[in-house]
């Protein structure tokens, strides 16, 4: 129940405190009925001893330096996020055109000298299924099937001399002198051959006998044997398959930089899973050198399947329905996004933190897999056009427009106040509060790296956007040298998990630096998906539409 005010005392509290509002820049606001009162409707001490009740009816004790609001007591200096206008979780009933439904991920690749996971060799083997097609992509990612083994165990290797767990695969060869009609009829003239097999080499077919490290050894078998055919070795781009733990080569396929081997695992009356370096994947597999001397692989596969590997290595399978939603809806609209991004390089996006992290089956539950499962061809969508729909961890109490971070100002990705997140216990999200402490001496370090030439840092001064992330940060020290930071260096350069935070002294000159969240802070947040499902019962939709500004959320069709 409100109590009014009965004594001069509250009277001049309230007014005191009513005008502090006022004077503070604009963070708080009195409404129209405020009361302060104690349990006796008097103040019996100083103002640690009143409390406030606001137009809400939230109660809240004084103590310190605070103003009252419509809502209860806020401490001074320190800004509200009242909880924003809910957005409609209906369907809007939209469609949008998407590019590609195939998705091509490198999962060992080159990218740069430092992003280069590249094998030397690469082993495959079914999980459910039994044997592999071989063939190749074309440009409209239709897969062309060339032949086929029931091996189930294979071991792809380039064309150079590599060496394996069961001895050396050279990458010289007999080719017998005739092409042939189709993989059968090759194979049938190598069989001839203890150790022949089948070829395609740009667009025919050729039988192959045996494997050597130089042209001279070649030369000498092809003497022994009594052939006649020439001495081989591949481009760049060839490919020979070997059965896992011999030097037995089953096929090879060479078709320059026109295309690379797909290999397809294959399984009657059900979807096959294959192993690749410990992890269990849906679909297809792509292998060709890029520019050394080992291989790119990537996984060629649906969407939905690929949104499946994403979804559980993103976000918890533990975690809301509602949550995991949209989950899905941002990898599936960040894939849409991608789509040639990596082309040069043989694919459409990373597994890892380049892009997504997506490692196939093995942690996806039911979980994960209904909610992919429940939003199916849906998209994020503006103007007409897939979203870049960008994820993090935590915000700390607000998003952040895209220009302020990173290069392009996007009109669905701007900052918003975000009241959900606080709601998440510490316990659950280690980032919700975080401290830094840096000594002037160790910020012209971190700085020198790039490009500060001063002495020891005296000052920080950081400005602000709307929603209370750093976007520009000024270092000087005490001769007037400065440096000045922005975007997502604000927090990259100094190795702070966000850009969410406030700068301080302490009495010995250190700056510390306390703060909230992780991650780049645009787009949805990933704890705060969470509390809008599991805290205030929203779903999907809202959450996207709450992150996303002005998005529709749509169901896609090939174009």
């Amino acid at each position: 129940m409100k109590r009014k005010m009965h004594t001069f005392l509250s009277f001049m509290l309230a007014a005191a405190l009513c005008f502090s509002v006022f004077s503070i820049g604009g963070g708080a606001y009195a409404a129209d009925s405020i009361y302060v009162n104690d349990s006796q409707n008097v103040l019996s001490g100083d103002i640690s001893s009143a409390y406030a009740v606001g137009d809400t009816g939230t109660v809240s004790v004084t103590g310190g330096t605070y103003a009252i609001t419509g809502s209860g007591v806020v401490q001074i200096g320190q800004s509200t996020t009242p909880i924003p206008t809910v957005p409609s979780g209906d369907p809007d009933g939209t469609t949008i055109g998407i590019k590609q439904q195939t998705v091509r991920v490198g999962l060992n690749y080159y990218y740069s000298s430092s992003r280069n996971t590249a094998l030397t060799y690469a082993n495959l083997e079914n999980k459910v299924g039994s044997g592999y097609q071989f063939g190749y992509y074309d440009s409209s990612r239709v897969f062309h099937a060339l032949g086929s083994t029931d091996v189930t165990t294979l071991t792809m290797v380039p064309n150079v001399n590599t060496v394996v767990v069961g001895g050396t695969v050279g990458c010289y060869n007999i080719q017998l002198p005739n092409a042939y009609a189709d993989f059968d009829s090759a194979k049938a003239a190598a069989s001839q051959y203890a150790d022949g097999f089948p070829a395609y080499i740009n667009g025919a077919y050729y039988a192959m006998i045996g494997n050597y490290q130089s042209a001279a050894d070649t030369n000498n078998a092809r003497v022994s044997l009594g052939v006649t055919g020439n001495i081989f070795t591949g481009s760049s781009r060839c490919v020979a398959v070997t059965k896992t733990n011999t030097t037995k080569i089953l096929f090879e396929f060479d078709c320059g930089t026109n295309a690379n081997l797909a290999v397809r695992p294959l399984a009657a009356n059900t979807k096959a899973i294959t192993w690749f370096k410990g992890y269990a994947y849906y679909g297809d597999f792509e292998y060709f050198r890029y520019i050394n001397d080992k291989l790119t692989v990537t996984n060629i596969l649906n969407i939905e399947d690929y949104v499946k590997g994403v979804l559980p290595y993103e976000m918890s399978s533990s975690w809301p329905a509602e949550a995991l939603k949209a989950q899905a809806l941002c990898a599936r609209s960040y894939f849409a996004t991608s789509v040639g991004k990596f082309s040069s390089y043989g694919f459409d996006l990373t597994n890892d933190d380049l892009s997504q992290v997506y490692r196939g089956t093995n942690s996806a539950t039911s979980a994960t897999d209904s909610a992919v499962d429940a939003t199916v061809g849906e998209y994020v969508a503006y103007n007409g056009s897939v979203c870049s729909t960008f994820y993090f961890s935590s915000d700390g109490g607000g998003t952040e427009d895209s220009e302020n971070i990173f290069l392009t100002a996007l009109p669905y990705l701007r900052g918003v106040l975000d009241p959900y997140e606080d709601a998440v216990p510490q316990s659950l999200n280690s980032r919700k509060s975080w401290s830094y402490e840096f000594t002037g001496a160790q910020l012209a370090s971190k700085l020198a790296s790039y490009g500060y030439s001063g002495g020891n840092i005296v000052s920080m001064t950081p400005e602000y956007s709307d929603t209370n992330n750093v976007i520009k940060m000024t270092f000087s020290d005490a001769n007037g040298n400065k440096k000045v930071l922005t975007k997502d260096s604000n927090y990259g350069v100094l190795g702070l998990p966000s850009v969410h935070y406030t700068v301080t002294q302490s009495a010995t000159g250190a700056f510390v630096i306390t703060g909230s969240g992780w991650g780049h802070n645009v787009g949805m947040s990933q704890f705060g998906a969470y509390s809008m499902a599991k805290n205030y019962g929203l779903n999907y939709r809202q959450i996207i539409r709450f992150y996303f500004t002005g998005v529709n959320i749509s169901q896609g069709t090939l174009v």
